[in-house]
């Protein structure tokens, strides 16, 4: 080749260089602005499926054709194990300029772009139907479904930091545990003859209509314990004698002064195995008061209650201020049925015929606890409680418009009528209660 040519071909490569060598870093650069927007945009979703339709959705977007006819060749994102950092890397490639005249016929880069995920705090009550009805499939279910929105939140740690998870299991009462005899009205427990039966922590709703809506503490609004008299439905009075007789029977363990008292809530732990060992002791019992069940998850979330319940409570110092920075506060309330009064069923509001409810109507007073749901489900979320509600197995038209007015929007109400639904109620409230600690 002439010299003349070699120069030619020399300088032409070095002018191709540095016109491609500049296309390239307009390439990198268009790559990289565009995955880090991708990257921030869904750095607050925590689903796999959303993840990979918002940073691509965002990343092509920002990159379109890089100016110089440029090609998104990969696009690739991990969330590290304590789901903190989101690591996405992609590759892009054009064609080449003058450089393709030695040979040369795309120019390619590479780009990486790691986020770190800012946590919020969270405390969370799962008020949950533990009601006869549930019996066999349907408590079964819900154990499965309510770990699944445990496993979303805690992942593969123990503890999760700023994450504390209480249950209210609840039937016509709700069991606060029974150490806290300190709660009750001065003498009420003492002037029940319960024989030598113990009682097993449920308790009464306070008689005036205001009362079982609020989240006022013991020490202004005492409790009385839920005590079921012997009757007609609920024979339990033992035969004390010293001689010895044998008779054929069929053991009830449900009747006593505590029946169809649920298992003991589980007050805010930030402990994972707590709440799963919790989910697995439940048992269907009794019949369906939402609004007593509403009103204890809202104290377990309310400032009002610091110090009283003790345990990881005491040693967190929960329920924290609403006003509590980075902290946000949130209650699962899910039920299979309607509210019920019967006249044959002693309940959180006594008998039907004490009135406690206003009236002795039994559709009347199932308007009226209708009625008190509403309410504490008003005056949670006016306190600052994020609302979930979940209608399972079809409990009626006028409960899932119930339900579905509780929540705090109506993307927060779940009609579940399946096991599969409620499932997927659960997945998803988990995945939104994930993303609230990732975005604030």
């Amino acid at each position: 080749m002439p010299f003349v040519g070699i120069v030619s071909l020399v300088l032409i490569g070095a002018t191709g260089f540095g016109i491609d060598a500049a296309r390239l870093m307009l390439l990198h650069s268009t790559l990289q602005r565009s995955i880090d927007a991708g990257a921030l945009s869904t750095v607050a979703r925590l689903d796999n499926a959303t993840i990979d339709v918002q940073l691509r959705k965002f990343t092509i977007a920002n990159f379109g054709d890089g100016q110089i006819g440029a090609t998104l060749d990969s696009l690739t994102w991990t969330i590290s194990s304590d789901n903190k950092t989101l690591t996405v890397n992609a590759s892009a490639s054009a064609p080449a300029s003058l450089m393709k005249i030695l040979g040369i016929q795309t120019i390619s880069t590479s780009a990486e772009s790691v986020i770190e995920r800012s946590t919020s705090g969270l405390e969370l009550a799962l008020v949950l139907d533990n009601t006869g009805s549930m019996a066999g499939s349907g408590i079964t279910s819900l154990k499965s479904a309510a770990n699944t929105l445990v496993d979303i939140l805690y992942g593969d740690k123990p503890i999760a930091e700023d994450l504390y998870v209480g249950i209210v299991p609840f039937s016509q009462t709700v069991n606060v545990g029974r150490e806290h005899t300190d709660w009750l009205k001065a003498g009420s427990l003492a002037a029940l003859d319960w024989g030598t039966t113990l009682w097993g922590g449920c308790v009464e709703a306070q008689s005036a209509s205001a009362d079982d809506v609020s989240d006022a503490a013991p020490s202004a609004k005492p409790l009385v314990p839920y005590y079921w008299e012997d009757s007609a439905n609920n024979d339990w009075i033992s035969v004390n004698s010293k001689g010895k007789k044998i008779y054929d029977a069929t053991l009830n363990d449900s009747n006593g002064p505590n029946k169809n008292c649920p298992v003991e809530v589980t007050r805010l732990t930030p402990e994972k195995a707590k709440i799963v060992s919790a989910l697995s002791a439940m048992k269907a019992v009794g019949n369906t008061h939402v609004n007593f069940g509403a009103v204890w998850g809202w104290r377990m979330l309310s400032p009002k209650w610091r110090g009283l319940w003790g345990g990881d409570m005491t040693t967190y110092k929960l329920p924290l201020d609403y006003s509590t920075p980075h902290m946000s506060k949130a209650a699962v309330i899910m039920t299979d049925g309607a509210n019920t009064m019967s006249e044959e069923v002693y309940s959180a509001y006594g008998w039907l015929a004490d009135k406690n409810l206003g009236t002795s109507n039994s559709s009347a007073a199932v308007t009226e606890l209708n009625n008190r749901l509403t309410k504490v489900c008003t005056a949670m979320k006016n306190a600052g409680v994020i609302v979930y509600t979940i209608a399972f197995n079809n409990p009626g038209t006028s409960t899932q418009n119930l339900l579905r007015g509780c929540a705090s929007q109506n993307a927060f109400y779940f009609n579940s009528p399946t096991t599969a639904a409620l499932q997927s109620a659960f997945k998803e409230i988990g995945n939104s209660l994930s993303n609230l600690r990732v975005s604030k």
